[in-house]
């Protein structure tokens, strides 16, 4: 199926504009989510994504269990425990479910590191992109730190999930947030979300997207490591602060061979001036 091009925003916006009002965020508590893939449904209705042939992917139940330029929401199944049939309830078997997508980063390094000005922030919190842009060069999918960009041959550009900006602008919350049934996806300020996410990391539970790369606009609460549903641990340095950490680094050993090589100078010219006089001397 061939999907006929769409531009997300007007190629004259380029940055993002105070107008957009307080930046928003989205709190996901994995200890809410029941798994009816409510949101993924929400997600292909709303951007008419069409369906994609996938399977069960093992002991995750994940379906699909991964990103493409189609799918943009991934609910993740984690199976916690064992089941014993000589105990009463599940004998401590339980379910963790973590509804998963694009993070949009406070401070994205997709649109860090992409050459022709295709991704870009806005104030309010979505990561954007404009098709017409897209170069295909695939920084961006190799730049985000959970590989969430990905390349749609039929459009020679890259999709993923735009945080439903056009739900925002019309003063909505997010397809997969409004469909959600149990409120495990919850729609708020930034500054709301991360209190939220402090508090819960306060009383012991398991938080991500608070700090992990200088922190996201998804900020999620777990009973359980976020390890266990395949989430990497990150510092909180940005690409920025990468960057900017390796050029200073090699600004020093530059300026550490610089001096050294101005020293072997210095004693080579010494070196010739010494003999010289010694010359002079012998004559």
């Amino acid at each position: 199926m061939v999907l006929a091009p769409i531009v997300l925003e007007s190629m004259d916006i380029r940055s993002p504009v105070q107008e957009l009002g307080a930046h928003k965020a989205v709190v996901v508590d994995t200890r809410r989510c029941i798994g009816c893939r409510g949101c993924q449904i929400a997600c292909k209705a709303w951007n008419k994504l069409p369906a994609e042939k996938t399977t069960v992917s093992g002991p995750e139940y994940t379906s699909p269990s991964y990103f493409s330029p189609i799918t943009w929401k991934i609910v993740h199944f984690k199976e916690i425990g064992d089941y014993d049939d000589s105990r009463s309830g599940t004998g401590g078997l339980k379910w963790r479910m973590l509804a998963d997508n694009c993070k949009h980063c406070l401070d994205p390094s997709c649109v860090d590191v992409c050459p022709s000005g295709a991704l870009w922030k806005r104030s309010d919190g979505p990561v954007l992109y404009d098709i017409n842009r897209c170069i295909g060069c695939g920084y961006c999918e190799t730049a985000c730190p959970w590989g969430i960009p990905r390349f749609d041959e039929n459009l020679k550009s890259i999709r993923k999930c735009t945080m439903c900006f056009d739900r925002i602008d019309q003063g909505l919350e997010p397809a997969c947030v409004q469909t959600c049934p149990t409120d495990a996806l919850q729609f708020m300020s930034l500054e709301e979300a991360q209190r939220i996410t402090r508090e819960a990391a306060n009383d012991g539970l398991h938080v991500y997207g608070l700090s992990e790369v200088g922190g996201t606009s998804w900020l999620y609460i777990s009973d359980i490591p976020f390890s266990e549903f395949g989430l990497p641990e990150y510092s909180e340095a940005t690409q920025k602060s990468f960057q900017t950490q390796m050029l200073t680094r090699f600004a020093g050993i530059g300026l550490l061979v610089g001096g050294a090589l101005l020293v072997v100078s210095k004693f080579f010219d010494r070196k010739e001036s010494v003999e010289e006089e010694k010359k002079e001397e012998d004559e």
